[in-house]
Parts: structure tokens; sequence; C-alpha cells
């Protein structure tokens, strides 16, 4: 059976073979790129009041301008369909106008923390506290010195309380209850 159908195919490719059309003989080569013209059509002669402008050709070609950097580091930014609610554009603004505040104050005032409370562990009655500064997560334990410019002093009143040391300011992060 096996035999009679392959036998059955390379009968039909032979007889596709030779009854295909004839080829014309023209052999496509490749595509090559060559400068056009762009042909400018005159204006025409009788010129009515609506058409005042000047004419234009519908083929002129506009050279592509360059991105500036601006625009060049936004192609690939984070997009979204929804628009931006007035109140997280009230919120962006009043965050901008505190910073600017508080360094308007005091110019030599601690930057605002960069940690971000994550949790804690308790083993054998000494605490460890996680944190997250920046991308990084940081293990802290009273007395420890974070990034080089913060010291850990412990929990005061439900905040962890750390020193800015370049200062020598106490700066606290609440974060609510710690059981």
């Amino acid at each position: 059976m096996k035999k009679a159908v392959l036998g059955a195919a390379a009968v039909a490719t032979l007889l596709a073979a030779i009854f295909a059309p004839e080829d014309e003989g023209s052999i496509v080569g490749p595509a090559t790129a060559t400068p056009r013209q762009v042909e400018r059509v005159p204006a025409p002669a009788i010129v009515t009041a609506a058409s005042t402008a000047p004419a234009r050709s519908a083929l002129a070609i506009e050279p592509r301008r360059a991105l500036d950097d601006d625009e060049a580091a936004t192609l690939f930014a984070k997009q979204s369909w929804q628009p931006e609610t007035p109140k997280k554009i009230m919120l962006d603004q009043q965050a901008a106008q505190a910073t600017r505040t508080v360094a308007a104050i005091d110019p030599n005032a601690p930057p605002p923390m960069p940690f971000q409370f994550l949790g804690r562990f308790v083993d054998e009655g000494k605490a460890a506290y996680f944190l997250q500064a920046g991308e990084r997560n940081v293990v802290a334990r009273p007395g420890d010195t974070l990034e080089e410019r913060y010291r850990f002093d412990g929990v005061v009143q439900g905040s962890l309380q750390f020193t800015y040391l370049p200062l020598n300011l106490k700066q606290t992060l609440a974060v609510g209850d710690l059981n």
C-alpha cells in the first residue's frame, strides 16, 4: 500500500513538471534603489480667492526631523490610556512644592528617608528589621550603619529611629504597630 501511494505521488509530480506553463524567460533581479526626481506641478494660471496659498505637490517628500533627547527618552516609557486624575496631578504638585519648601527653609536639613519598612523578625529575643532602600533589601539591627550615612538607633514609640550621620540629626520612620 505504501509503495502504491509513493508511486502515485511520484507520477503526479512528474506530470505537473511536464505540463507546467512555460517560463516567459524573464528573470527578476534584485531591487535597486534609484533616486527619483519629484515633479513639481506648476500652479494653475487662474488663481481664485480660495486658493491663495502656494501650490504644493502631493508627491513632495519632507525630510524627517531628528528626535531631541527628551523625545528619545520617552519612546519606550510606560504609557497608559487612562488620563491622569486631577487628584494625582494635585498630589504630585504638592510633593514637589513640599520638597522645594523644605530646601528653602533649611538647606542643612537631611534628605528624605530612603528606607521603607518591610517587616521584622525576632530570633532569641533579638529583633532584626527588614528595610528596602531603592532596589536593595537591607536587614538592620540597632547600632548598624546603613548606606554609610544612616545609623539605626532602634524602635522608639512604634517608629524606627535613625541618625543621619553627616549632620548628626535624628530621623524617624513610622511603621505602625510593631507586634
